[in-house]
């Protein structure tokens, strides 16, 4: 009998609220408010709100001041 070893998924990082706002400079009001509209999808833990380090980065790369701006419009 031969035992196949299974392989377990990366691990995603999550980023807190503050961590985010450093990484991003938009404040925690801007932050739900992507998370609200739907930019942003965040992982609940308990009470707490966690962000993909992944989602984050894209949402750099895509523009942050862009979006943030259309928000405010």
């Amino acid at each position: 009998m031969t035992h196949t070893p299974t392989q377990t998924p990366p691990t995603q990082t999550l980023l807190t609220v503050r961590t985010v706002q450093q990484l991003t400079q938009l404040s925690r009001t801007t932050i739900y408010r992507l998370t609200v509209s739907g930019h942003l999808h965040p992982v609940r833990i308990g009470r707490a709100l966690r962000f993909r380090r992944d989602e984050i980065a894209a949402l750099m790369q895509n523009g942050v001041a862009t979006i943030a701006d259309n928000l405010a419009s």
